[in-house]
């Protein structure tokens, strides 16, 4: 585990859904940057699949990028391609996000027929309408998915 903000998936949640044409958007608020990140995982994840999760496999991400926004969109499409390509599905996070890099140690299950339901299927993670910034004390993010 990295030492950073650890959080389990199914503690809290501070996203809502919002109006878009044929996509889904979503925005994600938190008191810390970290939190923001996980919030947006779990938003991406809840919308996606529900069942009985285990906490069994382990997934290390580090990602670096050019700009907050750039981050938070590499991050998406991370969690995402794991998915995707390793039906990974992340249930606890250890994140530390440092400038506009991020190394992650996340704790999920994968994906088993016998005890997941796939509700909504996110292809990709989107530039439409993305917005992250910090207003008052509290982070924001704003971000459109395909699906």
């Amino acid at each position: 585990m990295i030492s950073g903000y650890t959080f389990a998936a199914r503690y809290m949640k501070n996203y809502k859904y919002i109006d878009h044409t044929a996509d889904i958007g979503i925005e994600v608020h938190a008191k810390t940057i970290e939190e923001l990140f996980i919030n947006i995982g779990i938003a991406i994840f809840e919308t996606q699949v529900s069942g009985h999760f285990l906490s069994k496999k382990e997934l290390n991400i580090k990602i670096a990028s050019e700009s907050l926004e750039e981050l938070f969109i590499d991050w998406c499409r991370e969690l995402l391609y794991h998915f995707s390509v390793h039906s990974f599905i992340p249930q606890e996070y250890d994140i530390s996000i440092e400038k506009f890099s991020l190394s992650a140690c996340l704790l999920g299950d994968k994906l088993d027929a016998k005890r997941h339901k796939i509700k909504t299927e996110i292809k990709n993670a989107t530039y439409h309408n993305l917005k992250v910034n910090k207003v008052n004390d509290l982070y924001k993010a704003t971000i459109i998915f395909d699906v």
